[in-house]
C-alpha cells in the first residue's frame, strides 16, 4: 500500500518494513555488545513500543529481563507536556542496568518523566532505546537516546506500533501524514 486513510487523515508510505528491521538489528547488536554479562532489565513502554520491543528482544543475543510500563502524552497528532501513568514499574531495580524501550522520542517529556522515576529505584544505569528519534523536536536539554534506530525529521508517523487515534498500529511499514 502506498497510502492509507485512518479516521480523518491520509498517510503515505515512508519507511518500508525491511528498513525497519535493519534499524532494529542495529539497536540489538549494540545492546548485545554493551550489556554482555550484565543481564539488563528492559522496560517496554506500552502501547506503541510493543512491536518494536518484540522484534528487538528476539534479536538481542544476551539474557535480559522484560517488564512493562504504560505512560501516555499524545492527543491526536500532538505530543503534550502532560504525562499520564497507567501502569507503573514495580520491580526492584536496585543495582540493575535498565534499558527503556520506546517507540519514538519526540519532545522528550515522557522519557524525562520515566527516567527520573526509574532513577529513584537506584539502578546501576538507565539508558533509552527508541526505534525513532526526532532530535530537532526534543525540548528536554541533555536527554540522551543512546540507542536510536532511525533519526526522523518532523513528521507525524503511524505503523509498526505507532498510531493515530488508536488506529494504524498493525501496519507493517511506516507511513507519514500527508499535509493537506
Amino acid at each position: 500500500m502506498k497510502r492509507v486513510t485512518l479516521d480523518d487523515k491520509t498517510f503515505e508510505l515512508s519507511i518500508p518494513e525491511s528498513e525497519l528491521q535493519k534499524a532494529v538489528q542495529k539497536c540489538a547488536d549494540r545492546i548485545s555488545t554493551d550489556y554482555a554479562g550484565k543481564n539488563p532489565i528492559c522496560v517496554v513502554v506500552l502501547n506503541g513500543a510493543f512491536i518494536f520491543a518484540a522484534d528487538l528482544l528476539r534479536m538481542i543475543s544476551i539474557p535480559c529481563q522484560i517488564v512493562f510500563t504504560k505512560i501516555s502524552s499524545y492527543q491526536g497528532t500532538t505530543s503534550t507536556e502532560s504525562i499520564t501513568e497507567h501502569l507503573p514499574v514495580t520491580e526492584d531495580l536496585s543495582g540493575r542496568h535498565v534499558i527503556i524501550i520506546e517507540d519514538i522520542v519526540e519532545s522528550g517529556y515522557s522519557m524525562q518523566h520515566l527516567t527520573q522515576q526509574l532513577k529513584e529505584k537506584n539502578p546501576a544505569s538507565v539508558e533509552i532505546c527508541a526505534l525513532f528519534h526526532k532530535p530537532e523536536r526534543c525540548k528536554v536539554p541533555g536527554l540522551n537516546v543512546k540507542y536510536a534506530g532511525i533519526i526522523l525529521p518532523d513528521a507525524f508517523i503511524v505503523g509498526y506500533g505507532l498510531d493515530y487515534n488508536d488506529m494504524g498500529r498493525s501496519l507493517r511499514d511506516i507511513y507519514s501524514l500527508v499535509k493537506d
